[in-house]
């Protein structure tokens, strides 16, 4: 009778050792997926940070060569201005000259 006992307390003990260790285990899997989870996140927002630089360098670049080209029709149109000014700058002196003096 006594090994009866003593076989029931032994089989309880491997029974409880092995429900501490299924624990201990459970545990560690929950513990290891919410550091992968966090980690997936992290490399997530990083890659989308990286992105929006990418982008957001990729526009700046775009209006900076906006820009250029803007400034460099407004050069070409000064400088016609400026030689249609060259060319007809005494013409429009003398016409000028003249509706004041002639009215």
């Amino acid at each position: 009778m006594e090994n009866i006992i003593l076989g029931i307390l032994d089989i309880e003990k491997n029974a409880k050792s092995r429900l501490e260790e299924a624990e201990k285990e459970r545990n560690k899997i929950i513990a290891d997926a919410r550091n992968e989870r966090e980690r997936l996140i992290k490399e997530k927002v990083k890659n989308a940070e990286d992105e929006l630089k990418k982008k957001d360098s990729e526009e700046q670049k775009k209006a900076e060569e906006k820009l250029a080209e803007i400034e460099n029709r407004k050069k070409d149109e000064i400088d016609r201005l400026n030689k249609a000014f060259e060319e007809h700058k005494e013409k429009w002196e003398t016409d000028i000259f003249n509706a004041i003096v002639n009215g």
